[in-house]
C-alpha cells in the first residue's frame, strides 16, 4: 500500500513540475554532404535534449542542451539510424531519421515534440569523357 501511495505522490508532483517553454517556429533543417543538422528556436533558454528516437541511450545519437534558446544536432549518415532510401522518380536519395526533442532532462513532458526528417539529395546526370590511345598488339 505504501508503494501505491509513494507512485501516487511521485505522479501528481511531476505532472506538476510546469515547463514553460517550446519550439518556436519551424526547425531549421541542414542537408549536409555526410550529415544532416537539424536546429530548433525555444521560446526560452532550452535545458533538456534533442536525441534520435530510440536512441536516447546512445551518446553519440543525443545533445545535451542547455541555456541557449537554440538546441540541435549533427546526424552523420553512417550512424544513428539515419535511413537512406534510393527514389527513381525523381533520382536520387532520401535521407531520414525521427528527431526527438525534450524539454525536462528526465521527464515527457507535453511540449516535447517528435519531427520526422528528410533530405532528398537528387542524383546528377554527367557526362563523362576522355580521350584513349590503343596501339596494336605486337607478338
Amino acid at each position: 500500500m505504501l508503494r501505491l501511495l509513494t507512485f501516487v505522490g511521485l505522479v501528481a508532483l511531476t505532472s506538476a513540475i510546469p515547463v514553460d517553454n517550446g519550439v518556436e517556429g519551424e526547425p531549421e533543417i541542414e542537408c549536409g554532404p555526410t550529415s544532416v543538422t537539424v536546429n530548433f528556436n525555444t521560446r526560452n533558454p532550452f535545458e533538456g535534449h534533442v536525441y534520435v528516437k530510440g536512441l536516447f541511450d546512445h551518446d553519440e545519437c543525443r545533445n545535451n542542451d542547455s541555456g541557449r534558446q537554440v538546441a540541435g544536432i549533427e546526424l552523420p549518415f553512417d550512424s544513428c539510424n539515419v535511413a537512406r532510401t534510393r527514389s527513381l522518380n525523381p533520382r536520387g536519395v532520401f535521407v531520414t531519421t525521427t528527431v526527438v526533442v525534450s524539454f525536462h532532462p528526465q521527464f515527457v513532458t507535453k511540449v516535447d515534440r517528435a519531427y520526422r526528417i528528410q533530405c532528398f539529395y537528387m542524383e546528377a546526370d554527367k557526362t563523362v569523357s576522355t580521350q584513349i590511345e590503343v596501339s596494336e598488339l605486337t607478338t
